[in-house]
């Protein structure tokens, strides 16, 4: 999967996340706390993952001289 791709699904997170903030609490009621809690956890594990996680190998990579 190419960076870009990465990228991309990352901000489509990011933008469900930041509407799920804005009409959470009215959508879901009681319930929207949790919810948000769990997608919060979703949108940075994928950040982490995506982007994090790759750009760190190429570093570590690069340092050892390879």
């Amino acid at each position: 999967m190419g960076s870009a791709r990465r990228r991309t699904i990352v901000v489509t997170a990011l933008m469900g996340y930041a509407v799920l903030l804005a009409l959470g609490p009215r959508l879901l009621g009681a319930w929207a706390g949790g919810v948000i809690l769990v997608a919060s956890f979703a949108v940075g594990f994928a950040w982490l993952v995506l982007l994090v996680a790759p750009w760190a190998a190429r570093g570590r990579n690069r340092s050892l001289g390879r």
